[in-house]
């Protein structure tokens, strides 16, 4: 060292962040700056393992324009900067705006929901307001279609090594794929979008998007959680409130009271509770239908109808069986395609109950309607074979256009009974399906109380007494209502008021002749 320079290795310190990213030249107090230059402190920092790419010669020209300034004071500067890593972008999932949309419309449901209380009122049917929310009638769900667009992914990146002012590698960690945000109901594209692989309601968090076909409602269907129509199966844990309604391709099941409300399934319904319908909730049902009872209810079941304890003044059409053991058909009407397998039918207090067993009355209104053409039709034909005889019979020798005239009446003719056939044919086969599908049989294990009407096809049995006891009530091989009563068969007649009736077709009859006559 030359007389007079500084002493650098005394003189000059070094120091790191934690991760060796920055260095720090420290100068201590001199008197003396002889050979203090960049060149030297450039020197110091390679002979200490720095790299001279990272070195920034222009800091270290402003530390030494500082020593020179203030020789006698410590200074410090960042004197070398390394490469950070940096990370991957890990993969993203964006909703697309239809259903962020939606999401942001249950938001501001939630919020209004909150302001109003818990018995928000609907607005007017004739409101017009941009701000107002039907509590009633908007889901507090997203609910999408299989094949729905629902959100666009971002597909992750690789990291980039970085440096240390030492060289040392600094690893990067590459971005995440995200696969596990979406599960198997959310299919993605080779272009990243993600559409619906099923129909359901959606979930769309930043950590998990996916899509149930089943809804289950917690607590009640109500002001919450507005009116619910959906693709899968719903099943709600609480009750149904007044005006609120469940619209379901699969199964229903309640777990609650349902009030005057609107239940309709595409399969089956299940009432663990039952129905208070309060004479306007109804409820319709393409499967069978399981309820612990029904009160002031119209209700329309396609397959079978099972009810544990009772029926009370309810309109209820089962077109399969009704198996209601142990419950009470108590006022009301009940209609049964097949068979019917019921406790009791009225009350002790002569409660007006009418039941109808193997009617199916879709079926008999359009055979009614064939019935009507094909009078009309005959009309038709009497009175176009009577034109055709009186003009017949004025004509002594016919002229060619007169000729051409009776032609244009035979063909007309013609069309009318070939219209007549095919209505004819039409008859059979409702009427035929009609039979497939209706059994005249009633079983009653307990009784049947005075002012209790019972339909069957062509009749009504008017009970004016008491019949307690067991009793199997059907139409025999001759259509012919019968009963067995305490082991003994013999015609209803004997125990009830049996008065011949259209108000049901007596297929059992009808049909076979028709087939004859065809």
């Amino acid at each position: 060292m030359a007389e007079g320079s500084c002493d650098l290795d005394h003189l000059l310190s070094l120091s790191t962040d934690a991760a060796s990213i920055k260095c720090t030249l420290h100068v201590a107090p001199t008197d003396s700056i002889k050979g203090l230059d960049v060149v030297a402190l450039e020197a110091f920092l390679t002979s200490r393992d720095v790299l001279a790419r990272y070195i920034d010669r222009d800091a270290l020209q402003r530390l030494i324009d500082e020593i020179i300034e203030t020789p006698k004071q410590e200074h410090s500067m960042v004197v070398a900067t390394g490469e950070k890593a940096i990370n991957g972008a890990s993969a993203t999932y964006t909703l697309v705006d239809s259903v962020q949309e939606q999401f942001d419309a249950l938001a501001k449901r939630q919020d209004a929901v909150k302001k109003e209380g818990s018995n928000p009122a609907p607005p007017p049917p004739d409101q017009d307001d941009a701000n107002s929310v039907n509590f009633y009638d908007q889901m507090a769900f997203v609910v999408v279609q299989r094949g729905d667009p629902i959100a666009q992914k971002t597909e992750g990146s690789m990291g980039t090594d970085g440096s240390d002012v030492f060289g040392a590698t600094i690893t990067a960690q590459d971005g995440k794929a995200n696969d596990d945000v979406i599960d198997n109901s959310i299919i993605v594209n080779e272009n990243g979008l993600c559409t619906a692989a099923v129909s359901g309601v959606l979930t769309a968090t930043p950590l998990k998007i996916s899509i149930s076909e089943t809804l289950e409602i917690r607590g009640d269907v109500d002001f919450q959680t507005g009116r619910i129509t959906f693709p899968g199966s719903v099943t709600v844990n609480g009750g149904v409130k007044d005006h609120f309604s469940i619209s379901a391709d699969h199964d229903i099941t309640i777990h609650g009271l349902v009030e005057c409300a609107k239940i309709e399934s595409l399969k089956n319904i299940t009432l663990t509770r039952g129905m208070a319908g309060k004479d306007t909730g109804t409820l319709h049902c393409a499967g069978d239908l399981t309820a612990r009872y029904l009160e002031s209810t119209i209700g329309i079941v396609i397959g079978n109808a099972h009810i544990q304890s009772e029926i009370t003044n309810s309109s209820i059409n089962v077109r399969g069986k009704l198996n209601a053991e142990q419950a009470v058909i108590r006022g009301g009407k009940v209609l049964v395609s097949k068979e019917a397998v019921v406790n009791s039918i009225g009350s002790p207090q002569g409660v007006e109950t009418t039941i109808a067993i193997g009617v199916l009355e879709e079926l008999e209104v359009e055979i009614r309607a064939i019935d009507e053409l094909s009078e009309k039709l005959q009309s038709q034909i009497k009175s176009m074979t009577t034109k055709k005889e009186t003009y017949s019979a004025s004509i002594a020798k016919p002229t060619a256009s007169q000729i051409e005239e009776m032609m244009g009446m035979d063909f007309e003719l013609q069309e009318y009974q070939s219209r007549l056939t095919q209505l004819s044919d039409a008859r059979l086969v409702h009427q035929e399906l009609l039979s497939n599908n209706t059994t005249q049989r009633l079983v009653v294990n307990k009784a049947i109380y005075a002012k209790s009407v019972l339909y069957l096809p062509g009749f009504r049995v008017e009970f004016k007494q008491d019949l307690v006891g067991e009793s199997i009530i059907e139409l025999g091989s001759v259509g012919q209502p019968s009963i067995t009563f305490r082991g003994q068969t013999v015609p209803l007649g004997e125990h009830a008021r049996v008065l011949t009736d259209e108000t049901y077709l007596r297929v059992i009859e009808d049909a076979p002749a028709q087939k004859a006559a065809a």
